[in-house]
């Protein structure tokens, strides 16, 4: 699953389309590729948090919001991948710099399956997001 998904990202991502357009069509590939319920791709940027793209039965809640809060804020400041149980099960895989090391992005999972997210999913969704850096650059 890892090579397929990483090669359709690279795909989506590697053409002149608006940056949110080439955000949602990530999101829709990671979700389908995983089952998820929804997919989120966000920007980071000081304090700040920003949707760049999504796909689900939902919108999101706050498409901007204060980087330390919740879980990705939690996230943003481990530089870790992190999981909750709320509303089913959420994932929050940070977007590393390249060059700085810091979080410049986020990857958010969410699935109906309570405890959905073990050691395989969260290697898959790493791959994933380290898959998402050039709509970054």
């Amino acid at each position: 699953m890892n090579g397929a998904t990483v090669r359709e990202l690279a795909r989506a991502l590697d053409t002149d389309e608006l940056r949110e357009v080439r955000a949602q069509r990530a999101a829709e590939i990671v979700r389908a590729a995983g089952g998820y319920r929804w997919v989120g791709i966000y920007e980071v940027d000081d304090d700040r948090v920003s949707m760049l793209g999504h796909t689900g039965p939902t919108a999101a809640v706050h498409a901007t919001f204060d980087a330390s809060e919740g879980l990705t804020g939690e996230a943003v400041r481990t530089r870790a991948s992190v999981a909750g149980t709320a509303n089913g099960s959420e994932a929050v895989i940070p977007i590393l710099g390249a060059e700085s090391g810091i979080v410049i992005g986020t990857l958010d999972v969410e699935s109906d399956r309570a405890g959905a997210f073990g050691e395989q999913d969260r290697e898959f969704l790493e791959t994933c997001a380290a898959a998402l850096m050039p709509l970054f650059e």
